[in-house]
This record gives C-alpha cells, structure tokens and sequence, in this order.
C-alpha cells in the first residue's frame, strides 16, 4: 500500500510538472490529445522516487508507468474539461504539490554543490592506483596444533606458524629481487584464493577502500600509496598474515561524475539536514497551536493495534466463544479402567 501511495504522489507531481514545463528533451514516448510525454519526463519522475527509478529499469516496469502517466493526463484533461481545476480546493492542493517541487528543487541544487565541494577538498580520497599481492597465511599456536593433528584436514588449511610465514614471505621477497614476476611467484604461493590465479591483482584500489579495509588491508593500503610503480614492498603483517604488495599502476583521480554517486550516498540526509539548520538560525519560526507543544502520539489505528495485541485472541463458533489463554487446553480423560471380558454365567 505504502509503495502504491508514493507511486501516485510521484504521478501527481509529475502532471504538475507536465502542465508547466517547457523541458521536452528526448524522445517522444506517449501524446495525448496534442501533450507529448518524453524520455526526460520519464526521468524526471524517477529522481524524484527511487522505487519509480527501479521500475524504470525494465522494459514492463517502464510500460506500466507510462500506461499510468496516460491515464493521469487524461483523467487531468477531462478535469480541466469540466472546469475542477477552478475549484479552490484543488487549487490549494495543487499549489502545495507546486511547493514541494519548489522546494525539491532547491534541496537537488544544494546537494550537487555539497557533493561538488566535498570532491574538490577531499581529492585525495578518490585518488586510484592498481595493486597485486602475494599473502602467506599463518595460524594461532591453537588452531596450529589442531590443524596438526586433523587427518582429514583442507588441502588449503594452513599449517605453519608466525614465524614460519614471515621467513617465507622473505624468501619469496629475495626471488623477486632477483628478478623473477611477481604474478607467477602469486600463482605459486599466495594463500589468497580469490587473487592467486589472477597473479594477485586486487585492481584499482584507493585509500578508503571499503572492499580492501574490510578484510583487514588497511596497512597494504596505506603503504602502497607511498611507493613507486612496480615497486615490491617487504613483507607487511595484517591479521590475515604476510603480504608483499606492488603497484601495477599509478595514482589517477576518478572522474567526479564516477565519483559523485559515491559522495551522494555517503552524504545524503546531511546537505537537506544542513540547509533546513542554516534556514531555522535565520528565520522566526512560532507554533500558535498548544497542541503543537504536546509530544506525538501513536496514530488511533496503531493505539487500537497495540491495544488488541495485549489481548488473547478469541475464536468464535456458532454455539461457543472461546478464549484461548496461554495455558494448554483441557484434554479429555482416557478411561484407565481395564477392560475385562464378561464371564459366560450359562453352563456347558
């Protein structure tokens, strides 16, 4: 219910915006009686409901909502027939609807700004450079008793020690000075499932990665933006256990338009939050109601809810009302007598 209410808030707002824009960009989808319904249109109407911007992503979803826009503009064109859009009560409605758009509007227009300054001062944080590693796993002293042990152990457990990893990630670390690829010697050794056959490339990473940091890769992160391309680090402990890391390409900074989505969602509720603070310093706000003063209570259908809920449920038949309690329903008593067999009193 709740979903098909904002479908048809975001319909209504878009006939206001059919009615008064001059916008008609893109293809010509739809024409009504001489209005012409266009792609721009469509878009317009999923930036202002993200369950309409899902449903636009498929051709059906997309159908249903031009087939709904068609009825709408058909449904306001009779009404502006019949003169109902002279009616003051729709007029007041419609100005409200024409408000919100407004107001929408102004909120879009700060948020770009926000997310445009926020990529300008914090370059840095979409800087991108491309990485590979070779891990070599260790094992606590318990697990590496047990894995001792374990007959039927992975072939992918890992059985050695702290020490023991440190002292291969050395010698893996030598060959490579020596000259040999680093993607074979990932092929040959790295414990990282996932990149070891890829010759350990983790891909264009940045600072922040949240793909990398929660693997506990932090501390790769943060040194290889110190070092050079084709660089080989020494061995670096993370939770995980040893890593070598190289760069396979430099720093480049990601395009603000791949990176504004990023800062939209990082920052959404807070440009809206901010502007509506900065408004409320600067204007006087009075409530002339004392019923505005009072704290917010529940909606009466949920009072009524909440109220039922504290009940037992009851079962009504057509002789009998039954309350069910918590406690179990009464069984009938089974007959524990023995049965026993009538004696035959007539003689043989």
């Amino acid at each position: 219910m709740k979903n098909i209410k904002m479908t048809v808030i975001g319909l209504l707002v878009l006939m206001c915006f059919l009615s008064c824009s001059s916008d008609k960009s893109g293809k010509v989808l739809a024409e009504i009686n001489g209005v012409k319904i266009t792609e721009g249109d469509i878009d317009f109407l999923g930036t202002i409901n993200p369950r309409i911007s899902a449903q636009l992503m498929t051709p059906a979803g997309k159908k249903k909502i031009l087939d709904n826009i068609v009825e709408q503009e058909l449904l306001y064109q009779e009404a502006v027939k019949q003169g109902i859009n002279d009616n003051k009560d729709v007029k007041a409605k419609a100005d409200l609807y024409r408000r919100v758009i407004v107001a929408q509007a102004l909120v879009d227009d700060e948020m770009k700004k926000t997310i445009k300054k926020y990529y300008d001062d914090n370059k840095n944080k979409f800087e991108k450079l491309t990485l590979a590693h070779i891990m070599v796993k260790y094992a606590n002293p318990e697990d590496l008793k047990k894995a001792k042990k374990d007959k039927n152990k992975n072939k992918d457990t890992v059985i050695r020690s702290e020490a023991e990893a440190l002292e291969l990630a050395n010698q893996i670390k030598a060959r490579l000075d020596k000259g040999e690829k680093f993607a074979d010697l990932a092929k040959e050794y790295s414990d990282d499932l996932t990149t070891k056959n890829k010759g350990g490339d983790l891909g264009p990473t940045s600072k922040n990665e949240t793909r990398l940091e929660s693997k506990g890769y932090g501390p790769l992160l943060e040194k290889a933006f110190t070092m050079k391309v084709s660089e080989i680090s020494g061995p670096i402990k993370t939770n995980s256990g040893y890593h070598l890391v190289t760069v396979t390409e430099g720093i480049e900074l990601m395009p603000y338009d791949q990176a504004k989505n990023m800062i939209a969602f990082k920052i959404r509720g807070t440009a809206k939050d901010d502007l509506v603070a900065k408004l409320k310093s600067g204007s006087s706000i009075k409530y002339t109601e004392d019923e505005t003063q009072k704290p917010a209570e529940p909606p009466a259908a949920m009072s009524k809810t909440l109220t039922e809920m504290k009940q037992p449920p009851t079962i009504v038949t057509p002789n009998i009302k039954q309350v069910i309690k918590k406690e179990p329903p009464a069984t009938a008593k089974k007959d524990t007598k023995p049965v026993t067999k009538k004696q035959d009193t007539k003689k043989k």
